[in-house]
């Protein structure tokens, strides 16, 4: 980085991300509603009733469909790039063992049983119930 490129703040990258996650929302919305809209006042122009709108729409749904492939593709292509510039993020536990909320799970699916599990356990064979 030479001494004319500033990096952004991570904040600011951030907000950049949501701020163009939000623009598909709304650009799926105006593509469908111009499309129709197009398409009503077409057959108010020439008597086709309702088959320019439905045309409109279809269009519209199609537009909008095309503005979310390129949004995804963008965002693949800023993930990729991101990964390349800061390499790819360790995971936030390394072992299920680090992890404090959830149990350690076993090789045969159960989860392992813990002190507090074990404690209940007991009580439950005491009073005569059996532990599910």
């Amino acid at each position: 980085m030479n001494g004319k490129e500033r990096k952004r703040p991570p904040k600011v990258e951030e907000w950049r991300g949501v701020g163009s996650l939000g623009t598909i929302g709304l650009e799926v919305v105006l593509s469908i509603a111009f499309g129709y809209f197009g398409g009503r006042w077409l057959d108010g122009k020439f008597g086709t009733e309702p088959y320019l709108a439905i045309l409109g729409f279809c269009f519209g749904i199609g537009a909008a469909v095309r503005a979310f492939q390129r949004a995804l593709r963008e965002m693949k292509a800023q993930a990729e790039r991101e990964e390349r510039e800061q390499g790819n993020p360790l995971p936030r536990y390394d072992t299920p063992d680090e992890r404090k909320d959830a149990p350690a799970i076993t090789n045969d699916g159960d989860a392992k049983a813990t002190k507090d599990d074990e404690g209940a356990r007991d009580d439950d064979e005491a009073d005569g119930r059996r532990g599910g």
